[in-house]
């Protein structure tokens, strides 16, 4: 995480009072929910394309470091895990309510 997110959980985390947050209109709103998954997605892709200049880089014996690029490749993988994962979950929470009876 970075530094500035973290931060920012310790101010959210300092400011808790156990109640609710107040909700927000669309014109003050700091990015939503659209926004964030659409940062998540090119964080993923930044990580698929610096594993693949990482594994260009050995190929052509510019890249020494056998361990980094495993590290960039699996960092890669994870991240594409995790993007799944939450891709998978918001499908399921869709279906359930589109089944759901009003």
């Amino acid at each position: 995480m970075k530094v500035a997110e973290l931060q920012r959980l310790q101010q959210l985390r300092a400011q808790d009072d156990g109640r609710l947050p107040a909700p927000r209109s669309r014109e003050t709103a700091d990015g939503g929910f659209a926004d964030t998954l659409a940062q998540a997605i090119q964080e993923v892709d930044r990580a698929q394309k610096a594993a693949d200049a990482q594994v260009e880089a050995f190929i052509a014996g510019e890249q020494e470091n056998l361990h980094e690029v495993m590290i960039s490749m699996n960092q890669a993988r994870l991240y594409f895990q995790l993007m799944t994962e939450v891709r998978n979950r918001l499908l399921e929470t869709y279906q359930e309510l589109m089944r759901t009876q009003i």
